[in-house]
């Protein structure tokens, strides 16, 4: 006579995968969306008063990026390469970015001196 075993972590397993299985479906989804927008060039324009740093941290992974703050009530992140000219500070600026995302996609100054 054989002996049925049974695994005692079966349901803790299918939760498990069926949570990462959907969590990997709406991760894959959103950057769809994400690249549906650039495709087809529908990205949100917002103008104000922009407060522009760089953020540069330092550890084992490296980022830097560019922070746009718009009227204190928005915020867009671009990678720093793609914005080397843009210059830090407050002033007033446009921004075009993904909103899902939230990605800088493209900044112009407002000041006529710029």
């Amino acid at each position: 006579m054989k002996k049925k075993r049974e695994h005692k972590d079966f349901y803790a397993v299918v939760i498990t995968t069926t949570f990462f299985g959907i969590l990997c479906l709406l991760l894959t989804i959103w950057e769809t969306e994400d690249y549906v927008s650039i495709k087809n060039k529908k990205f949100q324009t917002y103008s104000g008063e922009c407060v522009v740093t760089e953020f540069e941290s330092t550890g084992r992974t490296s980022i830097h990026e560019l922070h746009v703050e718009i009227n204190g009530d928005l915020v867009v992140f671009g990678d720093f390469d793609d914005f080397r000219n843009i210059k830090q500070g407050t002033y007033q600026c446009t921004v075009k970015y993904i909103e899902k995302s939230r990605t800088l996609y493209n900044i112009k100054s407002q000041s006529p001196n710029e």
